[in-house]
């Protein structure tokens, strides 16, 4: 019997004797046939964690009078229109009078949900391979037990790929983690490394690699529902493609209950991965492209194509790559350890792709560390990526944006241009700008010194200009464009780039900032072709 009082049960049924002991006596029925997700309630309603009350007694009492779902696939409101005149709570109904078959009536969100699968179904390449190398599946976990239930639920069928073996990494669950997986390895190829301490995710997959048996190794988060073909479809694009590093799956977030973040349901987590630029501390952020996406089959997620990164979440690897590369670097705590593995593959000129046929439902960050001083650990995280790549990430989002592949990045280039008067030159270097599709910002107030996050070049024409006071992020790329000049020249210092068509004044700069990087330019062809001819400049100081 539950724990639950029955003087709560009267209390709740305002002395109502048959009411409590119709509910109290349905409560162990109800938790035994599944009809009640606890997490599933508390996630939905959070508040109702912080209320000093039992969350089935809350439904019982509360929760359906007001429109709470009880679990995700108890069909509520079906169940209420085939029984339009039951007076009590409909799970007690089920449980003491009308339950044949209508708990099988499924959610609109399981229905949903079916959909999703079959329409995906529609573009899978079923591959079939001659041999099937072994594959090692990596999972880390800790206290995980509910989603290890719902990640080996029909597994073997929905991977579609035979020849794989599974490594479970479990860092010191204090639940029943560790009986779940073994009794699932009854029937699944499952070993199991239970560690006493929770290791990082770097070192947890370092650990399972050196163990693996596999040709190649598929790391899976334990919060992770796969769909039917998923390892196929990955191994498909793995084997039948050259110089691949890594390949990244379509990760869709779960429907949910949770009235503030229901939109999320059936929406893209995970398309492959692109850089923005922040002020600080980042410098260059990653982020999941077309992240909230709801055409989860639209072009711009369901097309195969090569990405800079994909998420470790889920991510298929030569296990010779990844010892070659060292596996994933132990600096990282939980964070950008997989990024910092797609830059080793990129300079190491491995291919790294996003494959939209393979579809599993993600319910993020189940793994990740739940720690007071987080924000200091990411804090590290980023700190350790920027000193490792900030100078390749300027280079190559810089030559990235100068031939709008929109590799790393979906941004344009951006040019900010300061000028208190206008002139020729500035209406053509606009036009130029305009025609090559690249942003900018044309500003001639003195006093305007937010240039923000997104500039890559700022140009001014006025040593006037008090530009050591902008804020701007730390690598933007400043010009002054100088044909004569009053008064004192110190301002040159805060510029990296110095054009001039005066002899004079390139003369003068050279004289008093040795270390300053000045251009003479043909006056004729900075008039005719002015962003042709800044931008010529640039790539032979940065990309050369």
């Amino acid at each position: 019997m539950s724990d639950v009082s029955f003087f709560n049960f009267l209390k709740r049924s305002k002395l109502d004797y048959n009411m409590a002991k119709s509910y109290y006596d349905s409560y162990d029925k109800i938790m035994e046939l599944g009809l009640f997700d606890k997490e599933f309630y508390l996630a939905s309603y959070p508040h109702i964690a912080e209320e000093d009350i039992d969350p089935l007694e809350h439904f019982l009492f509360f929760g359906y009078d007001e429109g709470k779902y009880p679990s995700p696939h108890f069909n509520l409101s079906t169940y209420v229109s085939k029984h339009p005149k039951i007076k009590i709570n409909p799970l007690v109904h089920y449980v003491l009078e009308g339950s044949k078959g209508y708990f099988f009536i499924r959610s609109p969100a399981d229905i949903a949900k079916e959909r999703l699968i079959n329409t995906n179904s529609l573009f899978l390449n079923n591959y079939s391979f001659d041999d099937e190398p072994l594959v090692s599946i990596i999972i880390l976990n800790r206290n995980g037990s509910k989603h290890l239930k719902r990640l080996f639920t029909d597994f073997d069928e929905n991977t579609n790929y035979k020849n794989y073996e599974i490594i479970v990494v479990d860092n010191d669950s204090s639940d029943d983690s560790v009986d779940v997986l073994k009794e699932f390895s009854k029937y699944l190829p499952i070993t199991i490394i239970e560690n006493s301490v929770n290791v990082s995710f770097s070192k947890g997959n370092n650990d399972a690699a050196k163990i693996a048996n596999g040709d190649y190794l598929l790391l899976l988060n334990n919060d992770i529902e796969p769909t039917f073909g998923w390892l196929n479809e990955m191994m498909g694009v793995m084997l039948n493609n050259e110089n691949v590093g890594a390949v990244g799956a379509k990760l869709v977030f779960p429907y949910t209950f949770n009235m503030e973040n229901q939109e999320t349901s059936f929406s893209i987590q995970h398309a492959g991965v692109k850089f923005r630029e922040e002020i600080t501390p980042y410098i260059y952020g990653p982020y999941h492209e077309h992240m909230f996406f709801t055409s989860i089959f639209d072009h711009k997620v369901n097309e195969f194509k090569e990405s800079i990164s994909n998420t470790a979440a889920t991510l298929l690897v030569s296990k010779d790559i990844y010892l070659e590369l060292g596996g994933l670097d132990e600096g990282y705590f939980y964070g950008y350890e997989d990024i910092d593995f797609a830059f080793k593959l990129y300079t190491n000129n491995y291919k790294t792709f996003y494959c939209p046929s393979a579809l599993l439902f993600h319910y993020e960050s189940a793994t990740r560390l739940n720690d007071e001083k987080v924000h200091e650990i990411n804090f590290k995280n980023i700190s350790l990526f920027k000193d490792k790549w900030e100078n390749l990430l300027f280079k190559d989002i810089l030559k990235d944006k100068i031939s709008q592949n929109y590799f790393l990045t979906e941004k344009k280039l951006y040019f900010i241009i300061f000028s208190e008067n206008s002139s020729s030159l500035i209406s053509k270097l606009i036009k130029d700008l305009d025609s090559y599709e690249y942003d900018f910002n044309l500003i001639s107030d003195m006093d305007d010194y937010f240039i923000g996050s997104d500039s890559d070049i700022l140009i001014s024409f006025s040593l006037n200009y008090n530009i050591k006071k902008i804020i701007s992020r730390d690598n933007i790329i400043k010009i002054l464009v100088l044909n004569s000049y009053d008064g004192d020249l110190k301002n040159i210092n805060y510029y990296d780039i110095i054009l001039t068509w005066n002899d004079d004044i390139e003369e003068k700069i050279k004289d008093q900032f040795s270390s300053k990087k000045v251009f003479k330019l043909d006056k004729k062809e900075i008039n005719e072709m002015p962003s042709d001819e800044i931008l010529k400049v640039v790539k032979k100081v940065y990309l050369e």
